[in-house]
């Protein structure tokens, strides 16, 4: 009985069960790392107390998302001198911003107000006469809770003067940014780095408005080893994770199976296509910014049946400290040394130049100068051809729809090209007998590419496969081949 596996090539019964079994194990491993990692990283025991102390520590510190707020959002800009962003505008960094409110629930933007300042380091950020115009901006609005002022992290400083001028919360894109991985954090992985991102900057916040004696809550000797023990469980929980994560890495690799990192900017597309590209129906991308916290692995086919493994990351974006990135660096080191990575950004987006620079930008410091990078320009169906901006696309940029699935056949053939360098394969073609033991390992340990009966003697195979250079040398070790 003769089975046809993705229309390339015929395999018997029993051999089709081996290769099932195979990838069958790999999806295992797969998700028995991950449960493994989710029970590992549950959040450390603490009392009722300590998380009643934490929470309002938290809510004071931060804010709250409950509820919901009436934002108005304060877009400052260097108006020229060497800090002038030249490869964005204010009105797409204001655009931004306002995409970052919307993205928690049942926040709203009621007004908003672009402010050219010759420094954001000003004690009150903006002088008397600006401060004025926003207050009565902010009345003639009508309700607002609360103020959004879209730089990357605001001195404490600054924010007790501000919210002394509007007496309103302000946030900056440190704290919403923090919302939002909060509201998006799902597993015990993904919340243990979001509360290791986040306690930085409360510590530092409450210890810098003890110094000009405001806040309610006074940086005490209690309140100090309170923090610094959650600091020190929160990293011991962190070492454990970097420990889970290179078992992951190991167990993967042993099955041999190539590797592709997707990354990008947060909402380009990354897990559409991954979707596309493994024709997984189980994901279901969200159109949303940081839709994905957690780095996930799913397993594909290429054009020519060679299995390979997509890894799923969390998106980057601008104006952010570098302490609310790091907890993920962990994460995202695992998936950057991928055997090949995948650079998906959106093509429709008006801010396209800016967000491919910080990506390339941000990982060029975590990648070898040989790494394999395919670049990918997403959501080609919603632009029109005339409008793209070719000069800014990197070059061999490959154009695809992963909704439409257009061009997605081009990027297998692309990856299929890369990858047998990238993840160091040997193709060879050998000649076994069917059914033997050198079959079920070849059908077990490598990917077969076709498999048909020896012409001059049907009891044999001869079977083309693809296989890890460290796989091939067991393969050579163990049948002496």
């Amino acid at each position: 009985m003769q089975f046809l596996k993705k229309g390339v090539c015929l395999i018997n019964k029993s051999q089709y069960i081996i290769n099932r079994k195979r990838e069958f194990d790999i999806v295992n491993i797969i998700r028995r790392c991950k449960h493994e990692s989710d029970v590992a990283f549950k959040e450390y025991e603490e009392s009722e107390e300590e998380k009643d102390v934490y929470r309002q520590i938290s809510k004071e510190y931060l804010g709250s998302v409950i509820g919901g707020n009436r934002v108005f959002v304060i877009q400052p800009y260097i108006k020229w001198g060497v800090n002038k962003k030249r490869n964005t505008t204010p009105q797409l960094q204001l655009d931004e911003a306002i995409a970052l409110i919307n993205t928690l629930p049942n926040w709203s933007v009621v007004g908003k107000k672009l402010v050219p300042l010759l420094s954001l380091q000003k004690r009150q950020l903006v002088g008397s006469g600006t401060r004025d115009t926003l207050k009565e901006d902010i009345r003639s609005c009508g309700n607002v809770t609360a103020v959004f002022v879209s730089t990357n992290l605001l001195k404490f400083v600054q924010i007790a003067a501000l919210q002394d001028t509007f007496q309103l919360p302000i946030y900056d894109r440190y704290t919403i940014v923090i919302h939002i991985f909060r509201e998006h954090a799902k597993t015990p992985e993904a919340k243990l780095q979001v509360a290791i991102a986040e306690l930085p900057y409360i510590k530092q916040k409450i210890i810098d408005l003890s110094t000009i004696r405001m806040g309610p809550i006074n940086y005490d000797e209690k309140t100090r080893l309170f923090l610094h023990t959650r600091e020190r469980k929160l990293k011991n929980a962190l070492q454990k994770l970097k420990e889970h994560r290179h078992m992951i890495k190991q167990q993967r690799s042993s099955y041999g199976f190539p590797s592709i990192a997707v990354v990008g900017y947060t909402n380009a597309g990354k897990t559409s296509l991954i979707k596309a590209l493994t024709e997984d129906d189980s994901l279901h991308p969200e159109d949303k910014l940081f839709a994905t916290l957690d780095t996930t692995v799913h397993q594909g086919y290429l054009l020519n049946r060679l299995k390979v493994l997509y890894v799923d990351t969390i998106g980057f974006i601008q104006d952010v400290p570098e302490t609310l990135i790091e907890p993920f660096k962990i994460t995202l080191q695992d998936a950057i040394n991928a055997d090949i990575l995948v650079h998906v950004f959106d093509v429709s987006h008006p801010d396209l130049k800016a967000q491919i620079q910080h990506v390339q930008n941000t990982i060029q410091h975590m990648v070898n100068e040989n790494k394999v990078i395919i670049n990918v320009a997403n959501k080609y169906d919603m632009v029109k051809k005339d409008a793209i901006e070719e000069d800014i696309l990197p070059e061999d940029t490959l154009l695809v729809s992963s909704t439409k699935l257009t061009g997605i056949d081009l990027l297998r053939l692309k990856i299929e090209e890369e990858i047998v360098n990238a993840a160091n394969l040997v193709k060879k073609r050998i000649r076994v007998q069917t059914g033997s033991a050198v079959a079920s390992w070849l059908y077990s340990k490598a990917t077969v590419l076709s498999a048909e009966p020896d012409p001059k003697d049907s009891q044999y195979l001869i079977m083309d496969v693809f296989m890890s250079t460290p796989v091939f040398y067991k393969f050579k070790r163990d049948f002496r081949i």
